[in-house]
Protein backbone atom coordinates (compact mmCIF):
# COMPACT_ATOMS: atom_id res chain seq x y z
CA UNK A 1 0.00 0.00 0.00
CA UNK A 2 1.15 3.28 -0.58
CA UNK A 3 2.28 5.65 2.14
CA UNK A 4 1.80 10.00 1.87
CA UNK A 5 4.51 10.93 -0.74
CA UNK A 6 4.18 7.40 -2.61
CA UNK A 7 5.71 6.95 -5.77
CA UNK A 8 4.66 3.68 -6.41
CA UNK A 9 2.31 0.63 -5.87
CA UNK A 10 2.86 -0.43 -2.37
CA UNK A 11 1.47 -2.82 0.46
CA UNK A 12 1.94 -1.57 3.71
CA UNK A 13 1.60 -4.13 6.25
CA UNK A 14 0.21 -3.81 10.04
CA UNK A 15 1.68 -4.79 12.93
CA UNK A 16 2.16 -8.54 13.60
CA UNK A 17 0.77 -8.05 16.72
CA UNK A 18 -2.55 -7.15 14.94
CA UNK A 19 -2.45 -8.55 11.60
CA UNK A 20 -5.22 -10.73 10.32
CA UNK A 21 -3.41 -13.72 8.70
CA UNK A 22 -4.55 -17.10 7.40
CA UNK A 23 -2.40 -19.53 6.95
CA UNK A 24 -2.21 -21.30 3.96
CA UNK A 25 -1.80 -25.10 5.16
CA UNK A 26 -1.68 -27.50 2.52
CA UNK A 27 -3.97 -29.71 4.14
CA UNK A 28 -7.11 -27.33 4.02
CA UNK A 29 -6.58 -26.98 0.29
CA UNK A 30 -7.96 -28.80 -2.75
CA UNK A 31 -5.79 -31.31 -5.33
CA UNK A 32 -3.36 -28.63 -7.14
CA UNK A 33 -4.55 -28.02 -10.51
CA UNK A 34 -1.99 -26.74 -13.36
CA UNK A 35 -1.14 -23.11 -13.44
CA UNK A 36 -2.06 -21.14 -16.73
CA UNK A 37 0.57 -18.25 -17.41
CA UNK A 38 -2.31 -16.77 -19.32
CA UNK A 39 -4.81 -16.37 -16.39
CA UNK A 40 -2.29 -16.16 -13.38
CA UNK A 41 -4.31 -14.80 -10.39
CA UNK A 42 -3.98 -14.87 -6.80
CA UNK A 43 -6.07 -18.24 -6.76
CA UNK A 44 -3.44 -19.62 -8.83
CA UNK A 45 -0.64 -18.49 -6.93
CA UNK A 46 -1.76 -20.04 -3.78
CA UNK A 47 -2.15 -23.18 -5.60
CA UNK A 48 1.73 -22.21 -6.93
CA UNK A 49 2.44 -22.05 -3.16
CA UNK A 50 0.72 -25.23 -1.88
CA UNK A 51 1.78 -27.36 -5.00
CA UNK A 52 5.55 -27.22 -4.68
CA UNK A 53 5.51 -26.21 -1.06
CA UNK A 54 7.12 -22.51 -1.79
CA UNK A 55 8.69 -20.86 1.72
CA UNK A 56 10.58 -18.34 0.06
CA UNK A 57 10.13 -15.26 -1.94
CA UNK A 58 13.01 -16.75 -4.17
CA UNK A 59 11.39 -20.02 -4.43
CA UNK A 60 8.06 -18.08 -5.72
CA UNK A 61 10.02 -15.82 -7.89
CA UNK A 62 11.38 -19.37 -9.81
CA UNK A 63 7.96 -20.60 -10.42
CA UNK A 64 6.26 -17.78 -11.49
CA UNK A 65 5.16 -17.98 -15.27
CA UNK A 66 7.35 -16.66 -18.03
CA UNK A 67 4.49 -14.11 -18.90
CA UNK A 68 4.52 -13.13 -14.86
CA UNK A 69 8.07 -12.23 -14.69
CA UNK A 70 8.98 -10.76 -18.41
CA UNK A 71 6.88 -7.18 -17.75
CA UNK A 72 7.88 -4.78 -14.92
CA UNK A 73 8.87 -1.45 -13.81
CA UNK A 74 12.01 -0.99 -11.79
CA UNK A 75 11.63 1.56 -8.87
CA UNK A 76 15.12 3.28 -6.82
CA UNK A 77 13.63 5.19 -4.68
CA UNK A 78 10.57 3.65 -3.00
CA UNK A 79 8.67 5.39 -0.16
CA UNK A 80 6.39 2.70 0.49
CA UNK A 81 6.89 0.12 2.73
CA UNK A 82 9.51 -1.87 0.65
CA UNK A 83 12.67 -0.03 0.42
CA UNK A 84 14.69 0.36 -2.52
CA UNK A 85 17.75 1.72 -4.23
CA UNK A 86 19.70 2.25 -7.44
CA UNK A 87 21.53 -0.97 -7.42
CA UNK A 88 19.03 -3.32 -5.99
CA UNK A 89 15.59 -1.54 -6.70
CA UNK A 90 11.77 -2.20 -6.02
CA UNK A 91 10.57 -4.91 -8.68
CA UNK A 92 6.54 -4.23 -9.70
CA UNK A 93 5.87 -7.55 -11.69
CA UNK A 94 2.59 -6.20 -13.74
CA UNK A 95 2.80 -9.27 -15.94
CA UNK A 96 0.44 -9.21 -19.99
CA UNK A 97 -1.68 -6.69 -18.55
CA UNK A 98 -1.52 -5.69 -15.24
CA UNK A 99 -4.52 -7.57 -13.85
CA UNK A 100 -2.22 -9.18 -11.29
CA UNK A 101 1.14 -7.72 -9.72
CA UNK A 102 3.66 -8.76 -7.52
CA UNK A 103 6.87 -6.88 -6.24
CA UNK A 104 9.32 -7.29 -4.07
CA UNK A 105 13.12 -6.03 -3.30
CA UNK A 106 16.31 -6.75 -3.11
CA UNK A 107 18.48 -6.96 0.00
CA UNK A 108 17.83 -8.41 3.75
CA UNK A 109 18.55 -4.52 4.91
CA UNK A 110 16.05 -3.55 2.64
CA UNK A 111 11.95 -2.80 4.54
CA UNK A 112 10.00 -4.85 3.64
CA UNK A 113 12.63 -7.39 2.66
CA UNK A 114 10.26 -10.66 3.35
CA UNK A 115 7.14 -9.56 1.66
CA UNK A 116 5.50 -9.79 -1.43
CA UNK A 117 2.77 -7.32 -1.94
CA UNK A 118 0.40 -8.28 -4.68
CA UNK A 119 -3.14 -6.30 -6.11
CA UNK A 120 -5.14 -8.41 -8.27
CA UNK A 121 -8.33 -6.96 -10.28
CA UNK A 122 -11.45 -8.92 -9.70
CA UNK A 123 -12.93 -9.23 -13.47
CA UNK A 124 -16.19 -10.39 -11.63
CA UNK A 125 -16.83 -7.27 -9.70
CA UNK A 126 -14.66 -5.18 -11.31
CA UNK A 127 -12.69 -3.66 -8.34
CA UNK A 128 -8.99 -3.81 -6.81
CA UNK A 129 -7.59 -6.55 -3.82
CA UNK A 130 -5.01 -5.89 -2.16
CA UNK A 131 -2.69 -8.75 -0.48
CA UNK A 132 0.86 -9.60 1.04
CA UNK A 133 2.31 -12.60 1.73
CA UNK A 134 4.90 -12.42 4.90
CA UNK A 135 7.68 -15.13 4.61
CA UNK A 136 9.55 -16.58 7.67
CA UNK A 137 13.13 -15.34 7.84
CA UNK A 138 14.11 -18.81 6.58
CA UNK A 139 12.27 -21.08 4.05
CA UNK A 140 9.88 -23.28 6.25
CA UNK A 141 7.12 -24.33 3.95
CA UNK A 142 3.82 -23.17 2.43
CA UNK A 143 2.52 -23.09 5.66
CA UNK A 144 4.37 -20.81 7.20
CA UNK A 145 3.17 -17.83 4.70
CA UNK A 146 0.66 -15.81 5.87
CA UNK A 147 -1.38 -13.72 3.82
CA UNK A 148 -2.97 -10.54 4.46
CA UNK A 149 -6.85 -9.82 4.42
CA UNK A 150 -8.29 -9.05 1.16
CA UNK A 151 -8.18 -4.71 1.15
CA UNK A 152 -6.73 -4.30 5.09
CA UNK A 153 -8.36 -1.39 6.43
CA UNK A 154 -4.56 0.42 6.52
CA UNK A 155 -4.35 0.74 2.67
CA UNK A 156 -7.82 3.09 2.24
CA UNK A 157 -5.72 5.85 3.51
CA UNK A 158 -3.69 5.73 0.18
CA UNK A 159 -6.09 3.77 -1.99
CA UNK A 160 -9.58 4.79 -0.95
CA UNK A 161 -12.42 2.50 -0.50
CA UNK A 162 -12.75 0.98 -2.98
CA UNK A 163 -9.09 0.75 -3.45
CA UNK A 164 -7.42 2.41 -6.68
CA UNK A 165 -3.82 1.64 -8.07
CA UNK A 166 -1.37 3.96 -6.99
CA UNK A 167 0.90 5.22 -10.27
CA UNK A 168 2.48 8.56 -11.12
CA UNK A 169 0.58 9.89 -14.32
CA UNK A 170 2.16 10.79 -17.53
CA UNK A 171 4.42 12.35 -18.23
CA UNK A 172 6.37 11.83 -14.95
CA UNK A 173 7.50 9.06 -13.00
CA UNK A 174 9.84 10.45 -9.87
CA UNK A 175 12.04 7.21 -8.88
CA UNK A 176 11.27 4.77 -11.02
CA UNK A 177 13.89 4.35 -14.19
CA UNK A 178 13.33 6.32 -16.82
CA UNK A 179 11.19 9.01 -15.20
CA UNK A 180 11.02 11.04 -17.82
CA UNK A 181 8.45 9.91 -20.51
CA UNK A 182 10.42 9.85 -24.23
CA UNK A 183 13.64 11.14 -22.33
CA UNK A 184 17.10 10.21 -22.31
CA UNK A 185 18.38 8.69 -18.42
CA UNK A 186 19.67 11.52 -16.22
CA UNK A 187 23.52 10.68 -15.35
CA UNK A 188 22.17 9.05 -11.87
CA UNK A 189 19.17 7.02 -13.75
CA UNK A 190 22.50 5.46 -15.92
CA UNK A 191 24.74 4.89 -12.86
CA UNK A 192 22.22 3.27 -10.51
CA UNK A 193 20.45 1.10 -13.37
CA UNK A 194 24.44 0.24 -15.11
CA UNK A 195 24.82 -1.33 -10.94
CA UNK A 196 21.60 -3.00 -10.93
CA UNK A 197 21.95 -4.65 -14.16
CA UNK A 198 26.12 -5.91 -12.97
CA UNK A 199 24.53 -7.76 -9.82
CA UNK A 200 21.31 -8.87 -11.78
CA UNK A 201 22.75 -11.93 -13.34
CA UNK A 202 23.26 -13.88 -10.15
CA UNK A 203 20.96 -12.11 -7.47
CA UNK A 204 18.97 -14.96 -5.93
CA UNK A 205 16.16 -12.59 -6.97
CA UNK A 206 16.62 -10.73 -10.01
CA UNK A 207 18.11 -13.55 -11.88
CA UNK A 208 14.46 -14.85 -12.04
CA UNK A 209 13.44 -11.57 -13.98
CA UNK A 210 12.91 -11.95 -17.86
CA UNK A 211 13.81 -9.70 -21.13
CA UNK A 212 15.74 -7.61 -18.36
CA UNK A 213 18.14 -6.59 -21.81
CA UNK A 214 15.19 -3.67 -22.11
CA UNK A 215 16.43 -1.87 -19.37
CA UNK A 216 20.15 -2.08 -20.89
CA UNK A 217 19.14 -0.55 -24.50
CA UNK A 218 18.75 2.97 -24.37
CA UNK A 219 16.38 3.21 -26.74
CA UNK A 220 13.52 1.67 -24.00
CA UNK A 221 13.10 5.42 -23.18
CA UNK A 222 14.71 7.46 -25.40
CA UNK A 223 13.82 6.15 -28.78
CA UNK A 224 15.28 6.83 -32.03
CA UNK A 225 13.64 8.64 -34.84
CA UNK A 226 13.29 5.90 -36.90
CA UNK A 227 11.74 3.64 -34.24
CA UNK A 228 9.04 6.84 -33.69
CA UNK A 229 8.62 7.32 -37.58
CA UNK A 230 7.72 4.14 -38.14
CA UNK A 231 5.41 3.56 -35.16
CA UNK A 232 7.89 0.82 -33.94
CA UNK A 233 9.01 1.54 -30.34
CA UNK A 234 6.32 -0.12 -27.83
CA UNK A 235 5.45 2.35 -24.62
CA UNK A 236 8.45 2.45 -21.83
CA UNK A 237 7.86 0.38 -18.68
CA UNK A 238 6.49 2.63 -16.59
CA UNK A 239 3.97 4.36 -18.97
CA UNK A 240 3.27 0.53 -20.57
CA UNK A 241 2.06 0.12 -16.40
CA UNK A 242 0.05 3.21 -16.63
CA UNK A 243 -2.06 2.16 -19.26
CA UNK A 244 -2.83 -0.73 -18.64
CA UNK A 245 -3.82 0.42 -15.39
CA UNK A 246 -5.65 3.34 -16.28
CA UNK A 247 -7.88 0.41 -18.25
CA UNK A 248 -8.97 -1.45 -15.17
CA UNK A 249 -9.36 1.73 -13.42
CA UNK A 250 -11.94 2.78 -15.99
CA UNK A 251 -13.71 -0.45 -15.75
CA UNK A 252 -13.92 -0.14 -11.87
CA UNK A 253 -15.54 3.20 -12.19
CA UNK A 254 -18.16 2.27 -14.73
CA UNK A 255 -19.25 -0.37 -12.26
CA UNK A 256 -19.11 2.18 -8.97
CA UNK A 257 -21.50 4.33 -11.13
CA UNK A 258 -23.57 1.23 -12.19
CA UNK A 259 -24.24 0.22 -8.36
CA UNK A 260 -25.36 3.80 -7.57
CA UNK A 261 -29.48 4.21 -7.51
CA UNK A 262 -29.81 7.03 -10.01
CA UNK A 263 -27.54 5.46 -12.69
CA UNK A 264 -30.59 4.44 -14.84
CA UNK A 265 -31.37 7.83 -15.14
CA UNK A 266 -28.25 9.50 -16.08
CA UNK A 267 -26.65 6.22 -17.81
CA UNK A 268 -27.02 8.45 -21.07
CA UNK A 269 -25.75 11.69 -19.81
CA UNK A 270 -22.48 10.12 -18.63
CA UNK A 271 -21.76 8.22 -21.36
CA UNK A 272 -22.62 10.80 -23.81
CA UNK A 273 -20.17 13.28 -22.36
CA UNK A 274 -17.08 10.42 -21.48
CA UNK A 275 -15.74 11.79 -24.37
CA UNK A 276 -15.68 14.76 -26.63
CA UNK A 277 -17.36 13.38 -29.74
CA UNK A 278 -20.99 13.67 -28.83
CA UNK A 279 -21.04 17.21 -27.49
CA UNK A 280 -21.50 19.18 -23.90
CA UNK A 281 -23.83 18.43 -21.18
CA UNK A 282 -26.19 21.25 -21.88
CA UNK A 283 -27.07 18.72 -25.21
CA UNK A 284 -27.91 15.66 -22.39
CA UNK A 285 -30.21 17.45 -19.74
CA UNK A 286 -33.53 19.13 -20.26
CA UNK A 287 -33.70 22.67 -20.84
CA UNK A 288 -34.80 23.55 -16.99
CA UNK A 289 -32.38 21.21 -15.62
CA UNK A 290 -29.45 22.58 -17.59
CA UNK A 291 -30.23 26.11 -16.35
CA UNK A 292 -30.41 24.84 -12.71
CA UNK A 293 -26.90 23.20 -12.55
CA UNK A 294 -24.67 25.01 -15.50
CA UNK A 295 -23.57 27.63 -12.51
CA UNK A 296 -22.39 24.66 -10.57
CA UNK A 297 -20.80 22.95 -13.27
CA UNK A 298 -18.43 26.52 -13.97
CA UNK A 299 -17.64 26.26 -9.98
CA UNK A 300 -17.11 22.50 -10.62
CA UNK A 301 -14.66 23.17 -13.86
CA UNK A 302 -12.88 25.86 -11.76
CA UNK A 303 -12.23 23.77 -8.87
CA UNK A 304 -10.85 20.88 -10.82
CA UNK A 305 -8.76 23.26 -12.78
CA UNK A 306 -7.23 24.72 -8.80
CA UNK A 307 -6.48 20.86 -7.64
CA UNK A 308 -4.96 20.02 -11.15
CA UNK A 309 -2.31 23.05 -10.78
CA UNK A 310 -1.62 21.98 -7.17
CA UNK A 311 -1.11 18.81 -8.12
CA UNK A 312 1.51 19.85 -11.17
CA UNK A 313 3.17 22.09 -8.57
CA UNK A 314 3.59 19.11 -5.92
CA UNK A 315 5.18 16.64 -8.72
CA UNK A 316 7.24 18.66 -9.65
CA UNK A 317 8.55 19.76 -6.43
CA UNK A 318 9.10 15.49 -5.88
CA UNK A 319 10.57 15.67 -9.76
CA UNK A 320 12.84 18.42 -8.23
CA UNK A 321 14.17 16.68 -4.82
CA UNK A 322 14.94 13.73 -7.27
CA UNK A 323 17.54 15.71 -9.64
CA UNK A 324 15.24 16.55 -12.13
CA UNK A 325 14.00 19.75 -13.99
CA UNK A 326 11.35 21.05 -12.36
CA UNK A 327 8.85 20.57 -15.41
CA UNK A 328 6.21 18.60 -14.77
CA UNK A 329 3.52 18.28 -17.43
CA UNK A 330 0.10 19.80 -15.97
CA UNK A 331 -2.63 17.53 -15.48
CA UNK A 332 -5.17 17.56 -18.15
CA UNK A 333 -8.14 19.55 -18.31
CA UNK A 334 -10.36 17.56 -20.59
CA UNK A 335 -13.61 19.13 -20.45
CA UNK A 336 -15.61 15.79 -21.56
CA UNK A 337 -14.30 14.28 -18.06
CA UNK A 338 -14.60 17.04 -15.77
CA UNK A 339 -18.55 16.78 -17.17
CA UNK A 340 -18.73 13.14 -16.76
CA UNK A 341 -17.02 13.53 -13.00
CA UNK A 342 -19.64 16.49 -12.32
CA UNK A 343 -22.63 14.40 -13.13
CA UNK A 344 -21.49 11.08 -10.99
CA UNK A 345 -20.52 14.17 -8.01
CA UNK A 346 -23.59 16.05 -8.42
CA UNK A 347 -26.29 13.53 -9.31
CA UNK A 348 -25.12 10.00 -8.10
CA UNK A 349 -23.59 11.48 -5.12
CA UNK A 350 -20.23 9.39 -5.83
CA UNK A 351 -16.45 10.99 -4.92
CA UNK A 352 -14.54 11.14 -7.81
CA UNK A 353 -11.68 12.11 -5.60
CA UNK A 354 -10.07 8.33 -6.22
CA UNK A 355 -10.60 7.98 -9.69
CA UNK A 356 -7.10 8.81 -11.40
CA UNK A 357 -3.40 7.27 -10.73
CA UNK A 358 -2.28 9.82 -9.94
CA UNK A 359 0.08 10.21 -6.31
CA UNK A 360 -1.31 13.03 -5.01
CA UNK A 361 -4.93 13.04 -3.44
CA UNK A 362 -8.05 15.33 -4.42
CA UNK A 363 -6.43 15.85 -7.76
CA UNK A 364 -7.86 14.88 -11.51
CA UNK A 365 -4.77 13.80 -13.98
CA UNK A 366 -6.18 11.60 -16.29
CA UNK A 367 -2.96 12.00 -18.90
CA UNK A 368 -1.81 9.13 -20.65
CA UNK A 369 0.90 8.85 -23.25
CA UNK A 370 -0.14 9.49 -26.87
CA UNK A 371 -1.68 8.61 -28.78
CA UNK A 372 -3.21 6.75 -25.99
CA UNK A 373 -6.93 7.33 -25.44
CA UNK A 374 -8.76 7.84 -22.32
CA UNK A 375 -10.85 4.64 -21.98
CA UNK A 376 -13.38 5.59 -19.40
CA UNK A 377 -16.24 5.99 -22.40
CA UNK A 378 -15.06 1.94 -23.19
CA UNK A 379 -15.91 0.77 -19.55
CA UNK A 380 -18.96 3.17 -19.44
CA UNK A 381 -20.24 1.61 -22.70
CA UNK A 382 -19.80 -1.66 -21.75
CA UNK A 383 -22.31 -1.77 -18.77
CA UNK A 384 -24.80 0.76 -20.93
CA UNK A 385 -24.86 -1.48 -23.59
CA UNK A 386 -26.09 -4.54 -21.23
CA UNK A 387 -28.94 -2.34 -20.49
CA UNK A 388 -29.62 -0.89 -23.95
CA UNK A 389 -28.51 -3.05 -26.75
CA UNK A 390 -29.15 -0.26 -29.40
CA UNK A 391 -26.54 1.42 -27.56
CA UNK A 392 -23.89 -0.99 -29.11
CA UNK A 393 -25.24 -1.41 -32.24
CA UNK A 394 -25.16 2.54 -33.23
CA UNK A 395 -21.72 3.23 -31.43
CA UNK A 396 -19.83 0.06 -33.86
CA UNK A 397 -20.69 2.42 -36.88
CA UNK A 398 -21.84 6.15 -35.51
CA UNK A 399 -20.55 8.70 -38.48
CA UNK A 400 -21.68 12.38 -39.00
CA UNK A 401 -22.81 10.93 -42.26
CA UNK A 402 -25.39 8.81 -40.52
CA UNK A 403 -26.96 11.83 -38.91
CA UNK A 404 -24.73 11.36 -35.44
CA UNK A 405 -27.54 8.68 -34.62
CA UNK A 406 -25.47 7.36 -31.77
CA UNK A 407 -25.42 10.70 -30.27
CA UNK A 408 -28.73 11.71 -31.08
CA UNK A 409 -30.04 8.75 -29.46
CA UNK A 410 -27.93 9.28 -26.59
CA UNK A 411 -29.53 12.89 -26.12
CA UNK A 412 -32.95 11.67 -26.50
CA UNK A 413 -32.83 9.19 -24.35
CA UNK A 414 -30.72 10.88 -21.04
CA UNK A 415 -33.25 14.12 -21.86
CA UNK A 416 -36.14 12.34 -21.37
CA UNK A 417 -35.02 10.09 -18.01
CA UNK A 418 -34.34 13.59 -17.01
CA UNK A 419 -37.61 15.00 -17.06
CA UNK A 420 -37.91 15.89 -21.16
CA UNK A 421 -40.09 13.88 -23.50
CA UNK A 422 -42.85 11.33 -21.39
CA UNK A 423 -42.01 7.82 -20.61
CA UNK A 424 -44.64 7.08 -23.24
CA UNK A 425 -42.86 8.20 -26.09
CA UNK A 426 -39.57 6.40 -25.16
CA UNK A 427 -40.66 3.71 -26.93
CA UNK A 428 -41.35 5.51 -30.29
CA UNK A 429 -37.84 7.52 -29.74
CA UNK A 430 -35.88 3.55 -29.68
CA UNK A 431 -38.01 2.80 -32.60
CA UNK A 432 -36.89 5.49 -34.68
CA UNK A 433 -33.71 4.89 -33.81
CA UNK A 434 -33.20 1.71 -34.50
CA UNK A 435 -35.55 2.30 -37.99
CA UNK A 436 -33.53 2.91 -41.52
CA UNK A 437 -33.04 6.80 -42.65
CA UNK A 438 -35.44 7.63 -45.22
CA UNK A 439 -35.24 10.46 -47.45
CA UNK A 440 -37.52 13.67 -46.76
CA UNK A 441 -41.22 12.89 -47.02
CA UNK A 442 -40.44 9.37 -46.02
CA UNK A 443 -39.72 7.79 -49.89
CA UNK A 444 -36.39 6.09 -48.90
CA UNK A 445 -33.61 7.18 -51.26
CA UNK A 446 -29.81 6.82 -51.74
CA UNK A 447 -27.52 9.75 -52.36
CA UNK A 448 -26.81 10.49 -55.99
CA UNK A 449 -24.03 11.92 -57.74
CA UNK A 450 -24.67 15.41 -56.74
CA UNK A 451 -25.11 14.81 -53.47
CA UNK A 452 -29.07 14.47 -53.44
CA UNK A 453 -31.32 11.48 -53.20
CA UNK A 454 -32.81 9.52 -55.89
CA UNK A 455 -36.33 9.04 -55.63
CA UNK A 456 -37.30 5.35 -55.73
CA UNK A 457 -33.53 3.97 -54.87
CA UNK A 458 -33.52 1.70 -51.57
CA UNK A 459 -32.00 4.51 -48.27
CA UNK A 460 -28.03 3.12 -47.34
CA UNK A 461 -28.41 1.47 -44.08
CA UNK A 462 -25.79 2.33 -41.49
CA UNK A 463 -24.55 -1.01 -41.14
CA UNK A 464 -23.53 -0.36 -44.85
CA UNK A 465 -20.26 1.44 -43.57
CA UNK A 466 -19.08 -1.59 -41.49
CA UNK A 467 -19.39 -3.23 -45.47
CA UNK A 468 -17.32 -0.11 -46.77
CA UNK A 469 -14.72 -0.09 -44.37
CA UNK A 470 -13.24 -3.57 -45.12
CA UNK A 471 -14.22 -3.96 -48.97
CA UNK A 472 -12.90 -0.61 -50.12
CA UNK A 473 -9.68 -0.22 -47.70
CA UNK A 474 -7.73 -3.27 -49.04
CA UNK A 475 -9.13 -5.59 -45.94
CA UNK A 476 -10.99 -7.88 -47.91
CA UNK A 477 -11.43 -8.46 -51.81
CA UNK A 478 -13.04 -4.99 -53.73
CA UNK A 479 -16.43 -4.62 -53.62
CA UNK A 480 -18.41 -1.29 -54.83
CA UNK A 481 -20.23 -0.96 -51.39
CA UNK A 482 -20.43 3.06 -51.88
CA UNK A 483 -21.09 3.09 -55.35
CA UNK A 484 -24.84 1.63 -55.49
CA UNK A 485 -24.84 2.03 -59.38
CA UNK A 486 -21.96 -0.04 -59.72
CA UNK A 487 -23.00 -2.79 -57.16
CA UNK A 488 -26.27 -3.22 -58.69
CA UNK A 489 -24.43 -3.98 -61.66
CA UNK A 490 -22.22 -7.12 -59.78
CA UNK A 491 -24.85 -7.85 -57.53
CA UNK A 492 -26.66 -9.66 -60.71
CA UNK A 493 -23.79 -10.77 -62.74
CA UNK A 494 -20.54 -10.88 -60.20
CA UNK A 495 -19.73 -15.16 -60.04
CA UNK A 496 -19.37 -16.21 -56.19
CA UNK A 497 -19.27 -19.56 -54.45
CA UNK A 498 -23.00 -19.24 -53.91
CA UNK A 499 -24.02 -18.41 -57.54
CA UNK A 500 -24.29 -14.27 -57.90
CA UNK A 501 -23.16 -11.89 -55.78
CA UNK A 502 -26.33 -11.27 -54.18
CA UNK A 503 -26.78 -15.11 -53.34
CA UNK A 504 -23.67 -14.56 -51.54
CA UNK A 505 -24.38 -12.04 -49.72
CA UNK A 506 -27.29 -13.44 -48.66
CA UNK A 507 -25.68 -16.22 -47.61
CA UNK A 508 -22.92 -14.18 -45.71
CA UNK A 509 -25.50 -12.53 -43.77
CA UNK A 510 -27.59 -15.69 -42.73
CA UNK A 511 -26.92 -18.16 -39.76
CA UNK A 512 -25.85 -20.73 -42.09
CA UNK A 513 -22.84 -19.10 -42.91
CA UNK A 514 -21.49 -19.72 -39.30
CA UNK A 515 -17.92 -18.24 -38.81
CA UNK A 516 -17.86 -17.18 -42.44
CA UNK A 517 -20.65 -14.75 -41.68
CA UNK A 518 -20.26 -10.87 -42.68
CA UNK A 519 -19.75 -8.50 -41.19
CA UNK A 520 -16.31 -10.43 -40.08
CA UNK A 521 -15.95 -9.85 -36.42
CA UNK A 522 -19.16 -7.70 -35.43
CA UNK A 523 -22.76 -9.44 -34.26
CA UNK A 524 -25.36 -7.77 -36.12
CA UNK A 525 -28.52 -6.89 -34.61
CA UNK A 526 -32.01 -8.83 -36.56
CA UNK A 527 -32.66 -5.20 -37.49
CA UNK A 528 -29.56 -4.14 -39.00
CA UNK A 529 -29.21 -7.75 -40.74
CA UNK A 530 -32.60 -7.39 -42.29
CA UNK A 531 -31.80 -3.64 -43.23
CA UNK A 532 -28.83 -4.67 -44.87
CA UNK A 533 -30.64 -7.94 -46.15
CA UNK A 534 -33.39 -5.26 -48.06
CA UNK A 535 -30.70 -2.91 -49.49
CA UNK A 536 -29.15 -5.31 -51.51
CA UNK A 537 -32.47 -7.39 -52.67
CA UNK A 538 -33.58 -3.49 -53.67
CA UNK A 539 -29.89 -2.72 -56.08
CA UNK A 540 -30.09 -6.06 -57.54
CA UNK A 541 -33.95 -5.99 -58.25
CA UNK A 542 -33.85 -2.24 -59.58
CA UNK A 543 -34.21 -2.24 -63.30
CA UNK A 544 -31.11 -0.74 -65.12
Amino acid sequence: MSRAGHTDFAVRAPPLAVRGTLCLLAAMLPAAPSVQAGSFDFAALQTLLRSQDIGSVEQLLAALPAPQRARYALVFNSRSLQGATPELPRVILFGPDARFILTFNGSPAQRGFRVVETMEFDDAEKEFRLRELVFPERAAGADQVQVSEVNPTHCARCHGAPPRPVWDSFPLWPGAYGERYGARLTARERAGLGAFLAVQPAHPRYRQLLGVQRFADPETFHPSAVSQYGALAPEPPNAELGIALSRLQSQAIARELVRQPAFASYQYALLGVADSSCGGLAEFYPDTLWRQRRGALERFARDTAAANAREARLKAARAADGGLARTARRASSDSALVQLRFVAESALGVDTRDWTLALEQGTYDFTLPPPAVQPLREGLLAEVAARDAAVQDLSRYSTSSDGDRYCNYLKRRSRAALGGPSKEELPALAETAAAPSTAPGGVPGTPDAAGGTSPGAPSRPPALQLCISCHETGVAPALPFSDPGQLTRQLRARPAAHGTLIDEIRFRLSAAAGTQHMPLGVNLSEADRESLERYFTALATTPN
